[in-house]
């Protein structure tokens, strides 16, 4: 099997949690609506340095084939100015004040954050209004957004780490939205026209979608102020209802695809649950565990692979998988197998999970030390998980994981 991609969509029967990241007790967090808005508040006293994100709920459940990547496309299209400040003006206004704006792309939302010290909120805050209230869409910027946009999509084609992940979504959900690319197809992206982004614009960025995250050292009643403003000029739109994104992918299946390569890529997928699933916190820690021991296997001891792993992704409709790179398919694949079967049979010893569990703690508070990872956890377990207020229950119920946790977890 050397030199071929290879795709193998293992449908295991375990189930995957999302790393998220909790915030400090002192720290206080609300929800609460603005004239039809949702909005998330998070006060860090002390910080500063402000971030806030707008986004979309829907991803590719809510555009669908047609429209795939459209939101992509519209918001790296906005922040390239606005009816009032050209491209130039509004790049120059953000760097003199160290703002930044950021587009965030998942299957089930689109979003576009900003980030900016303290003293600099109120000005940046203008601007971010003003780039998703008035954006500009010259035509010269948007072919820019385009050709990038079809690069993008492209690398997914081209490099043989993205195409083996593309290729494993698509046969894994078959017939699900999450099988469109959340940047949709080269030939959406160019036949895009400034009248449909002007459409969509008016017509599907409205507040029964939208979910407004700020993250800072602000007065809430200031913060309240700004946002209503902000929701006044926001069009309600009809109420958003999705389909239903649990899916069963069906019978085990594998996509072989050859490549004129060195080595083979090798991508198994599984389902797994949502943030808030009870089985969450114990597989997010079994995922940790199982990518350690898979490059002790394989890297460490027997040679058979460079960067093997394991991990989880962040859906409704979620899943696991298993990647490594090997000149030894056959080989490396038993001993997947093996691995899993030897956390599945035995129990982890104490010592290990508690490793395990600490180093994963500390990489979450660590994490939680930027206020734009706090913005994105915030948004991420409101619109993927089961409510923002789930996140404060994720450490504490990963500390009191215990070995019977994980290999029971590893058995369903």
């Amino acid at each position: 099997m050397s030199g071929r991609v290879v795709r193998a969509c293992f449908l295991f029967t375990v189930f995957l949690g999302l790393l998220a990241c909790s915030r400090p007790a002192e720290v206080e967090t609300t929800g609460f609506i603005v004239d039809g808005l949702q909005v998330i508040f998070k006060d860090t006293p002390g910080n500063p340095v402000v971030a806030g994100g707008f986004y979309l709920k829907g991803g590719t459940n809510y555009m669908g084939t047609r429209q795939a990547g459209i939101e992509i496309f519209l918001f790296n299209a906005a922040i390239r100015g606005t009816k009032t400040r050209t491209k130039d003006e509004l790049n120059t206004r953000l760097e003199s004040m160290g703002t930044s704006f950021k587009v965030a792309a998942g299957y089930d939302y689109t979003g576009l954050t900003f980030q900016c010290i303290l003293d600099r909120f109120d000005p940046s805050w203008d601007l971010f209004t003003d780039v998703l209230l008035h954006p500009r869409f010259d035509p010269r910027e948007l072919e820019l957004v385009r050709q990038r946009m079809i690069a993008v999509i492209g690398a997914e084609n081209d490099q043989p780490g993205r195409n083996v992940r593309r290729v494993a979504d698509d046969l894994f959900y078959e017939g699900h939205p999450y099988g469109v690319s959340v940047y949709g197809f080269a030939s959406t992206a160019a036949g895009l026209s400034r009248k449909e982004l002007l459409q969509y614009h008016r017509g599907d960025i409205t507040k029964n979608r939208a979910l407004l995250v700020i993250v800072g050292d602000l007065d809430l009643q200031d913060v309240t102020r700004q946002v209503r403003e902000l929701a006044r000029r926001l069009p309600l739109g009809p109420e958003l209802r999705l389909p239903t994104l649990a899916f069963d992918p069906g019978r085990p299946d594998l996509a072989v695809a050859r490549r004129n390569l060195p080595t083979n890529y090798i991508l198994g997928l599984f389902t797994a649950p949502r943030p808030g699933h009870p089985d969450y916190p114990a597989f997010t820690a079994a995922m940790r565990i199982l990518s350690d021991r898979l490059h002790e296997e394989l890297h460490d001891r027997r040679g058979l692979a460079t960067d093997p792993g394991a991990g989880f992704d962040r859906r409704i409709a979620n899943h696991g998988y298993i990647h490594v790179t090997t000149t030894r398919p056959d080989s490396t694949v038993m001993v997947i197998f093996q691995t899993i079967d030897q956390m599945i049979l035995e129990p982890i010893p104490e010592t290990r999970l508690k490793h395990a569990l600490a180093t994963s703690v500390t990489r979450q508070l660590l994490e939680n030390e930027s206020v734009l990872n706090q913005l994105e956890q915030l948004a991420l377990w409101e619109i993927v998980g089961e409510g923002w207020q789930k996140a404060d229950q994720y450490l504490p119920e990963i500390r009191s994981l215990r070995p019977k946790d994980i290999q029971t977890v590893m058995r369903k």
